[in-house]
């Protein structure tokens, strides 16, 4: 997409209303939350891809003057966002609001930019770590693994090759443990890349079907979920093969997030799998110090709503 177009473009009982749409439609999995670009007011939209609705929107603390929207993570009951400064500025932190159902909130905090004075255009995570890529858009492009707590740099920075590039806004990481990133601003070819050295790996490229602008994507461990034509999301296999698509009405939407209860890139922790709800919750108490802590660090009221949310993203 070109510069131009983008310039123009943990309360509980909402948190139970999520929970009661996902267990009235098991299938209806997943909540699509994305970032918009703008120059000032952009929401943090989330999506049903089943049918298209809006579940909720709020226009984020960060998107105050001529802030553009870029990255978006849902962990848990907490959404983690960035902006560019004015309009294509660097972003000065990585902020976090409630999710709130998806109605969001204001701040509650922030992390620190790994990569200063560059924009911070996409989120990821994996194995219980925050994946930030930078250098919007003139470059070089980096990824860097984050604690999602503190923010304190654990891996990388790791460069990465062409034929991505600074505009490159499309990033996710996947089950083989390598980033899946765009060609470019608005690319809809996407190529495997070391998560190590951060070299192209040949024979991975996915052109995303019917896809003639696309930007954020995400997975679920078994799919793959694309931003597409600013009104639309694509699920592909993780060979990139055409699943399904939902149109949602225009939008200006950036990175994508699936949302979940915080433990995507778990081995094994993929929705409508058995083993699904036993992986995440094992996953949650090793990488956060036990359940309780789990359930605080993502924000939800108590154990037990952390519980309900692993009940409806695992579908059993």
């Amino acid at each position: 997409m070109s510069q131009t177009f983008r310039a123009s473009g943990w309360i509980a009982v909402a948190f139970t209303f999520v929970v009661a749409l996902w267990a009235a439609t098991a299938q209806a999995q997943p909540l699509i939350t994305c970032n918009n670009a703008a120059f000032g007011g952009g929401p943090i939209t989330t999506y049903n891809f089943t049918g298209g609705a809006v579940v909720g929107s709020f226009v984020p603390t960060g998107a105050f003057d001529a802030n553009n929207g870029r990255g978006v993570l849902v962990l848990g009951n907490k959404v983690h966002y960035t902006e560019l400064s004015s309009g294509f500025g660097p972003t000065d932190f990585i902020r976090i609001a409630p999710y709130n159902g998806g109605a969001g909130g204001a701040d509650i905090g922030t992390l620190p930019n790994p990569d200063p004075g560059k924009g911070v255009q996409d989120l990821a995570t994996s194995n219980g770590v925050l994946y930030a890529m930078t250098g919007y858009f003139s470059g070089p492009l980096k990824v860097f693994g984050l604690n999602p707590l503190t923010g304190a740099v654990v891996s990388g920075p790791v460069s990465i090759a062409a034929p991505a590039n600074g505009g490159s806004d499309g990033l996710t990481v996947l089950p083989n443990g390598n980033f899946l990133i765009n060609n470019g601003d608005g690319s809809c070819t996407y190529n495997q890349y070391n998560p190590s050295t951060g070299a192209f790996i040949p024979a991975t490229t996915i052109v995303v079907p019917g896809g003639g602008v696309c930007t954020g994507v995400d997975t679920d461990g078994a799919s793959l979920f694309f931003q597409t034509n600013f009104n639309s999301f694509t699920k592909t296999t993780l060979a990139g093969a055409f699943s399904a698509s939902q149109v949602v009405g225009a939008n200006t939407c950036e990175d994508i997030s699936l949302v979940t209860p915080g433990c995507a890139g778990a081995a094994g922790v993929t929705p409508g799998n058995p083993n699904c709800h036993g992986k995440c919750v094992s996953f949650l108490a090793k990488t956060h110090g036990g359940i309780d802590s789990a359930s605080s660090d993502l924000g939800f009221a108590s154990v037990e709503d952390l519980q309900d949310a692993i009940h409806a993203f695992c579908g059993n």
